[in-house]
């Protein structure tokens, strides 16, 4: 059956012929087709009214500038000929007028996933973004446990109050789920396809979304193996659901679910960075209220789904509670207890692991205020050579005699005055640290302080109150927190 299409047409043209290039079809580009024109297979021409996609030219399968890129491309229109001559050729050179262009061009694409849905991502993209075709058709249930159990009408009232609990830990289960996949198969296969064609080619995929392909993977195991099992005894055999069977999986809940940490450390940077991006970037922000209107997105707003993660690992205590609380049998409680403690040992190291990591990031903080340690000016550089060993100042380093766990806090800081001898007086600034106590002298010029007396270590410090209340007298040994050298100094400080 031949085509329906415009007059003097060749092979299929424009965003058909390039989707089906998409699919694995070939098919040769006509020279000469009508600008501004789409006639898909069947003869249906698009109202002209109506917003058109212009001028689609399908890349040949196997050109080399095609790989990687998508399989349709905007073509430049064709220049004006007046008098011999090119009127307008040529891509715009005003930085508005390309992005004007870049945001028709986004529009175009954006209206184009939306006709014909989400490209596939290409090999080397969908081996992490893409979790599997088919995979959720295990990830369905019922809408209620009464489907499910023939004799819950003569079941008590307590134990109807269990299932109920169970039946919410279920449910939410693959309801979270579905809106991890929205991060995955809509904003971020949305935001690969717009690079490879140059769009928001400045977005980071990964660090808008991190491991959330990890989450996913293993969420989808542990309904497999744990929560899905449970499920499927309950519909062959008709009993209620039963608690103690999800034991073993949640005891486990520390190896299962150890991607977690890993988002929860980047969570606040995840946030801050789409935040901005959202704040300085137009198209990034188009492109994501097309996401957020999106039927597949529920009106899932960007930032809620991305502490979505967050919110799902802290609530298992809070449901495995409430089937506790409805659960009167001894053994279904002493498993329960067992699997609360498990969840929740797990998120007391996620919690840690998230106030090392705040904690480092203010150490550095603190650590790029504060200048080189030179208190020594070497009087040449042979000395300066053999002194740089001990001259260094590392705040980062781990604190000596102590666990590697533990990481050195900015407890205090401020502005003091120090009498040094019967008349010598300076105004300083201290940092005091867990192991160390820095003498400083900020500087004009740079927004740095300058360490002008050797690092004083708590361990080895004296403080003595004197007279006057305001005042005291420090004595001890001073050395570099990464060091063992000691030396002593003395210093009263008003």
């Amino acid at each position: 059956m031949k085509a329906f299409g415009p007059p003097n047409e060749g092979p299929l043209q424009g965003l058909v012929a390039s989707r089906i290039e998409t699919y694995g079809g070939r098919h040769r580009a006509s020279t000469q087709s009508t600008a501004g024109s789409l006639y898909p297979r069947g003869g249906l021409v698009l109202d002209p009214s109506r917003r058109r996609l212009q001028q689609y030219v399908p890349f040949v399968r196997g050109s080399g500038q095609s790989r990687g890129l998508s399989p349709m491309r905007l073509r430049d229109p064709e220049p004006e000929k007046r008098h011999g001559g090119h009127v307008a050729a040529g891509l715009p050179h005003s930085p508005k007028l390309k992005e004007v262009t870049k945001a028709h061009e986004l529009e175009v694409r954006l209206h184009t996933f939306s006709m014909f849905g989400m490209p596939r991502l290409p090999p080397e993209d969908r081996q992490h973004w893409e979790i599997g075709e088919g995979g959720d058709s295990g990830l369905v249930i019922e809408k209620s446990w009464r489907e499910l159990v023939p004799g819950h009408k003569e079941m008590s009232r307590e134990l109807c109050h269990q299932q109920e609990a169970l039946w919410e830990l279920l449910t939410t289960e693959l309801i979270y789920v579905r809106k991890l996949k929205i991060m995955t198969d809509l904003l971020a296969a949305g935001l690969l396809n717009l690079q490879r064609v140059g769009l928001l080619t400045e977005v980071s995929a990964e660090t808008l979304f991190g491991n959330v392909p990890s989450l996913i993977r293993t969420h989808r195991s542990f309904w497999e193996e744990v929560l899905g099992p449970t499920l499927e005894e309950t519909r062959a055999s008709g009993q209620p659901l039963d608690p103690i069977g999800l034991e073993s999986g949640f005891l486990t809940f520390g190896q299962r679910f150890h991607p977690y940490v890993q988002y929860c450390l980047r969570v606040k940077q995840t946030m801050a960075y789409a935040r901005e991006q959202q704040e300085t970037n137009p198209l990034f922000h188009a492109f994501v209220q097309w996401c957020e209107k999106h039927k597949r997105s529920g009106r899932q707003m960007l930032c809620d789904l991305l502490i979505k993660p967050h919110q799902r690992i802290t609530k298992y205590p809070l449901l495995l509670h409430a089937v506790l609380k409805r659960s009167p049998e001894a053994r279904a409680q002493e498993a329960l207890n067992a699997m609360i403690e498990a969840v929740e040992s797990f998120l007391r190291h996620i919690n840690g692991q998230v106030r090392q990591g705040e904690e480092q990031e203010s150490l550095v903080a603190a650590a790029q205020r504060i200048g080189p340690y030179e208190v020594l000016e070497p009087p040449s550089d042979e000395v300066e050579k053999n002194l740089r060993p001990f001259s260094t100042l590392d705040l980062t380093s781990p604190m000596l005699g102590v666990a590697s766990e533990h990481t050195r806090q900015l407890l205090l800081e401020g502005p003091v005055r120090v009498k040094e001898g019967r008349e010598g007086k300076l105004d300083v600034y201290l940092f005091l640290f867990s192991d160390v106590l820095l003498v400083t002298k900020p500087q004009r010029k740079v927004d740095k302080a300058k360490v002008i007396r050797p690092p004083l270590m708590l361990e080895k410090l004296v403080c003595q109150p004197l007279r006057d209340p305001r005042m005291c007298f420090l004595r001890g040994a001073f050395s570099s927190p990464s060091s063992r050298g000691e030396g002593g100094a003395g210093m009263e400080i008003k």
